[in-house]
């Protein structure tokens, strides 16, 4: 796993021919975000795209998969514009340039993740808890088994890939060996960082 910047020009020949990820963490902006949330948030997703243009100098984006995409063609833009506009832009950006937007979940598998997930979200007591969360533990591996396929099968020698996904989830993911994973890792990720944890402390409101 390489983070940004760490491509110097004699890496670059060596990278050229490998199966290549530049993993981007997705951020969202809640509805009811205070100011300085959006500062951070918007600031974030400009320095992204500056990150990936220079990480681009391995090998240009060929391919693109998004976390809760299932789907295919026009549908797909329209999908990824309501969860988070700032990344459409990003995303249709490369597919101008003639980059693929591929499925990455499979819509059963992905589904069923969402409904256990709610379904934890809501419970009560502990032994339905513990009985929701045995499912869940089981979907979610079949989640990330059908991810890694995905990647496995799509990504060919010498072709770079765009993956976007929360960083908790992309913890779970074990990108197969023969594929090089880089970090878009820009300034505002870690302000948001220290945000977060003044949030937590009680210095910092979340939200409005």
């Amino acid at each position: 796993m390489t983070e940004f910047g760490k491509i110097g020009k004699p890496e670059v020949a060596y990278y050229k021919n490998k199966k290549k990820i530049y993993f981007v963490r997705n951020l969202y902006l809640p509805k009811n975000a205070t100011d300085k949330y959006k500062t951070i948030y918007y600031r974030y997703w400009d320095e992204v795209e500056e990150h990936l243009s220079k990480l681009e100098v391995a090998g240009k984006i060929s391919k693109i998969f998004c976390e809760s995409i299932y789907m295919t063609g026009e549908e797909t833009m329209k999908v990824l514009s309501a969860m988070n506009v700032r990344l459409e832009q990003i995303v249709k950006k490369r597919t101008d340039a003639g980059g693929e937007l591929l499925p990455l979940e499979s819509k059963e598998i992905f589904e069923a993740y969402i409904d256990w997930y709610n379904c934890l979200a809501v419970v009560r007591t502990k032994k339905v808890y513990e009985t929701i969360h045995k499912y869940l533990d089981e979907i979610i591996k079949e989640r990330f088994a059908h991810i890694k396929s995905v990647l496995r099968e799509n990504i060919a020698d010498g072709e770079a890939a765009l993956l976007v996904m929360r960083d908790e989830d992309r913890e779970l993911l074990e990108v197969p060996d023969d594929i090089e994973l880089f970090f878009a890792t820009p300034p505002a990720y870690d302000d948001l960082l220290q945000f977060i944890r003044d949030r937590d402390s009680g210095k910092e409101a979340w939200r409005v």
